[in-house]
């Protein structure tokens, strides 16, 4: 890896690295200033739009009040709305480009208004060593294999019968409760009409039983891919506020993609795992429906994979990776109602511990393997991820998962830069398995 890495340009955002250490680089996103003079103005529209002063018609109190009483507000809405709709996603899309291998999440160290307009948001990234990789497609592997019961067969053979008649009923190419959808959201005026610059950004959604009477939610059931709707705010938290959220910008939100929800959809299935014949769709599915000692064969066959890989390719995850990675798994399990009856275990820390280096390595191998074999993820690779979700069976098929806490169980739409770091391991692994298998 270079010492700096070239600065790199697009839609009015740049993209710089440079190595503090071994394990350590800055990033650095650029905002060009003509794009947040934009935001400026359009944010000041938005809190004129909201703001009441006596002695002033409705929508119309002065810009230099607003710009003097609101001005943290006004520049946390800034940081807010860059940062999650093109920031993040612009920093992991390069992190990928470069071939980066990054262990846990990017850290979030400062965000400037700079002299010349701009705004700079920079990061930590906590980056593995390069690893010398064999050439693993010719190691031996010996699959575990599936437990013989007929039976198993017979409930594979129900299962999809039942759930491609499902799939078949359902309404493709409508959003219903369930769904999960893609939607670009485009910035507009007060005429509803889409501002001019690169203002637009993409969102995964799920349309959850438990929110689907919000509002956002609400207004995309019964809309079809490319359809839009006008909204005065998108369902997403300020990060950089504790105040009462002040983020209404006005939206012209277009559906992208549907993924149907609480369904199997055969197609999306082979295009995931490359199968060809109904009996490479039935003994994948047997992986999923053939259980020893609890544990699934997929997922005995991933823990070999993984085994045989880390075996060829020893090395040790620096000790400040690990402790990041069990702060987070504790501030998972701290949710959990068994957590108390958890940490009395007395080889609980033990436990994190290896559990979070296990992970880490995991990890750091298969970005590796992705970046050597030059993998990309595109909107139908997340779109075959997501459908995966959709069943408890066809969850198993899943180890590398966004967020600890359920995916679908989230409110707040999802950036796509984190989603397809996770979409390029899963895609990764079915790889790796597909050739130590064939």
């Amino acid at each position: 890896m270079q010492e700096a890495l070239k600065e790199k340009r697009k839609e009015k955002l740049s993209f710089s690295a440079k190595k503090i250490s071994s394990n350590l680089f800055r990033a650095e996103i650029l905002v060009d200033s003509s794009q947040v003079k934009s935001i400026y103005n359009q944010t000041l529209r938005v809190f004129q739009r909201e703001t009441l002063l006596p002695g002033f018609k409705k929508e119309s109190a002065p810009i230099p009040y607003i710009e003097k009483n609101f001005k943290n507000s006004i520049e946390n809405n800034i940081k807010n709305y860059l940062f999650k709709h093109y920031v993040l996603d612009y920093l992991m899309d390069n992190i990928r480009k470069e071939k980066i291998t990054i262990a846990n999440y990017p850290r979030l160290i400062n965000i400037k208004f700079l002299p010349n307009k701009q705004m700079s948001f920079t990061f930590d990234l906590s980056v593995a060593c390069p690893l010398e990789l064999k050439e693993w497609k010719f190691f031996i592997f010996r699959a575990p294999k599936r437990k013989r019961y007929k039976d198993l067969d017979k409930q594979v053979s129900l299962f999809i019968k039942r759930e491609s008649n499902i799939f078949k009923n359902k309404k493709a190419e409508i959003v219903d409760e369930g769904d999960w959808v893609l939607f670009e959201a485009n910035l507009v005026n007060n005429k509803n009409q889409i501002i001019s610059g690169p203002f637009k950004s993409l969102f995964w959604i799920k349309i959850n039983n438990k929110y689907v009477k919000k509002p956002f939610q609400a207004s995309l059931v019964g809309k079809k891919v490319n359809e839009s709707i006008i909204t005065n705010s998108l369902p997403m938290r300020n990060e950089f506020s504790k105040e009462q959220e002040n983020n209404n910008f006005p939206y012209k939100v277009t559906i992208k993609k549907i993924v149907k929800g609480r369904s199997f959809s055969l197609e999306s299935f082979k295009d995931t795992f490359k199968l060809k014949s109904k009996i490479e769709i039935h003994n994948k599915l047997i992986e999923v429906f053939s259980y020893r000692n609890d544990i699934s064969q997929r997922r005995a066959i991933i823990e070999e994979i993984f085994h045989l890989l880390l075996s060829k390719h020893r090395f040790e995850v620096p000790k400040h990776f690990s402790v990041r990675r069990q702060e987070d798994i504790l501030n998972y399990l701290k949710k959990h109602p068994d957590y108390n009856v958890y940490k009395q275990n007395k080889d609980f820390h033990k436990q994190i511990t290896m559990l979070a280096e296990k992970q880490l390595k995991e990890e750091i191998l298969i970005d590796q393997i992705a970046y050597r074999e030059n993998l990309e993820i595109n909107h139908d690779d997340i779109q075959n991820y997501l459908y995966l979700f959709n069943n408890n069976r066809l969850r198993e098929f899943v180890y590398f998962k966004p967020i600890l806490d359920k995916i679908d169980e989230v409110e707040e739409p999802l950036q796509t830069g984190l989603l397809k770091q996770y979409v390029m391991r899963e895609k990764t692994l079915n790889h790796v398995i597909h050739e130590l298998t064939k």
